[in-house]
């Protein structure tokens, strides 16, 4: 019966060991970026580990074209963020606490231009710090170490590109695949349509390499992606449970061998537990795996202010005068400002 529902059973010990002992890490061009997000200390640490594994390191090309294509945006949104808090924290206090104050305009005691005067001061206390901590944020744009240390450890390390005649045929398989649901990559469909086929498609590129690379190779694969839609993990409750088992059995069944795939929280936690980098902090796991639960809710509130199911059930959803319009517009604009999304 294993056989037939390999995906649903969990890996056994032995296939774990030998998968840290002799197999190839692939870390997805998310986990890669996510570096930009973490403070310096942690980025040191997941680079550290990286630095551990470099004879055992494999990047797919659709992994590589992904990176160097959302590297600049990802630095020029983190560098946004900053005028952008600044900006909302601003409108909080000219709009949303005078109205609030209006309210009491009548109330006895309640001294309504003293307290207004209290904004003034803390808006410019705010706007001091923030502007302390802009200056020390790394100036990426002009020396991005990340970079430079990832293109060493990867030289000689990335996959060749496929050819356009193979890229058409999981073009079409992919269209297949999509319509009935089947991972990895058909989430993508409505947010990257207007963004080409070869974006559409790049998870079922990716995935394509790595079966590719794992039956020339035959060696384990441990995949470290923190893509956390479902897409790629069986989601229970809004809790992320396990890779999909069609994944799972799907590789085992091409090639043989079982995939091992992790998000990069549970990857550290593994290699500080296996002894691969003992320096690792427990604060760094915590700080990776804080932005990735801070990723999961986003998409998760978005995913539900979105919905059309919800938007034909709720009374207050009105596409032309309802404030629950707003609501979906600001999760959008919320996802743009935060260096976590």
């Amino acid at each position: 019966m294993k056989k037939e529902f390999f995906g649903f059973y969990e890996p056994t010990q032995v296939e774990i060991d030998k998968s840290w002992k002799e197999g190839v890490f692939i870390f997805d061009a998310n986990a890669l970026l996510n570096l930009y997000r973490y403070t310096e200390s942690t980025r040191k640490d997941f680079l550290l580990s990286l630095t551990k594994l470099k004879d055992k390191l494999f990047m797919p090309y659709q992994v590589g074209f992904e990176y160097h294509t959302n590297r600049l945006g990802v630095i020029e949104s983190l560098n946004n963020s900053y005028n952008i808090l600044s900006t909302s924290v601003k409108e909080i206090f000219e709009k949303t606490i005078p109205n609030l104050l209006n309210q009491y305009l009548r109330h006895p005691s309640i001294q309504i231009d003293n307290l207004a005067k209290l904004q003034d001061g803390f808006v410019k206390k705010f706007d001091a710090e923030l502007d302390k901590q802009k200056k020390a944020h790394p100036d990426f744009i002009t020396k991005d170490e990340i970079l430079l240390k990832l293109t060493e450890l990867y030289e000689n390390k990335v996959g060749a590109a496929f050819p356009k005649d193979t890229l058409k045929k999981i073009y079409l398989e992919g269209k297949e695949r999509y319509e009935q649901q089947i991972p990895p990559g058909y989430k993508d469909q409505a947010t990257k349509g207007k963004k080409g086929e070869h974006n559409v498609y790049g998870d079922l590129i990716i995935w394509k390499e790595i079966i590719a690379f794992a039956n020339k190779e035959k060696k384990p694969i441990i995949f470290v992606t923190d893509d956390r839609k479902e897409d790629w993990w069986t989601i229970e409750n809004g809790k992320t449970l396990r890779p999909r088992e069609e994944l799972v059995k799907e590789f085992y069944d091409l090639t043989g061998i079982r995939i091992l795939i992790y998000n990069t929280d549970t990857f550290l936690h593994f290699a500080k537990e296996r002894k691969l980098v003992t320096q690792i902090k427990e604060a760094s796991i915590t700080e990776v795996k804080e932005v990735r639960i801070a990723d999961e809710t986003l998409n998760t509130i978005s995913d539900i202010l979105n919905s059309n199911a919800y938007k034909s059930v709720t009374q207050f959803y009105n596409p032309a005068t309802s404030a629950f319009t707003g609501l979906v517009n600001a999760s959008d604009t919320f996802k743009d400002a935060t260096q976590f999304y």
